[in-house]
């Protein structure tokens, strides 16, 4: 129910937020327009695309599949939207771009080492930057999470500041090649349990900790 005042409307038609079947009713408005795609790679999440093959291709879909989004009330989000040169040559790749503006006025060009694809690093030489935004995060939190309640400290750490930001990237990403930052995030983590428990963990308690 939405609450206006003295007022209270039902809300009870389309897609809501929260609701458990808005995210398969919207894949199954989309699904015609994502399988009418031409371009060879073609990875959809909900409103998230990824297409990928020459610049011309990927500008001839882009041309079929806006007018067709608009008809579902969907409109692409150029100043969110990204290109990356994989193998074009430099004069020719700003040559094609040229094309792609009149469609995506505002869409940015994303060097290769920063490629991320729904949010996860692609390339090796975007493992760490992926990882450092998120290892940020969890140091400011460790200061302010030693300063509530114990309890409720160690369960935001375990169920929201420290393993489910970084679980997702694990798995979607070779992090492994980046072993020493992986060490420092774990060093991160081990102390702000310790500053929480007002304890010192040595190597044995640390993995018991860890399970």
């Amino acid at each position: 129910m939405l609450i206006a005042s003295d007022n209270i409307i039902s809300s009870a038609t389309g897609i809501q937020q929260g609701d458990p079947l808005g995210p398969l009713i919207f894949a199954m408005a989309v699904d015609g327009v994502a399988r009418s795609i031409a371009s060879p790679f073609n990875i959809w999440y909900l409103d998230d695309a990824t297409l990928g093959r020459s610049i011309e291709a990927v500008a001839a879909d882009l041309r079929r599949v806006i007018p067709v989004l608009s008809l579902l009330g969907l409109e692409i989000n150029s100043s969110k939207s990204e290109i990356i040169n994989l193998n074009y040559s430099a004069d020719d790749f700003e040559s094609a771009i040229r094309d792609n503006r009149l469609i995506l006025e505002d869409i940015k060009i994303t060097p290769k080492e920063e490629l991320h694809i729904l949010c996860s690093a692609v390339f090796p030489m975007a493992i760490r930057e992926c990882l450092d935004t998120k290892h940020v995060i969890l140091t400011r939190m460790t200061e302010k999470l030693k300063l509530i309640d114990a309890h409720s400290a160690l369960f935001l750490l375990k169920n929201s500041s420290s393993l489910p930001r970084f679980l997702y990237t694990f798995r979607s990403a070779p992090c492994y090649l980046k072993q020493d930052f992986l060490n420092e995030i774990d060093t991160t983590v081990k102390r702000c349990a310790e500053l929480i428990c007002n304890v010192n963990f040595d190597d044995t308690g640390w993995r018991q900790a860890k399970l």
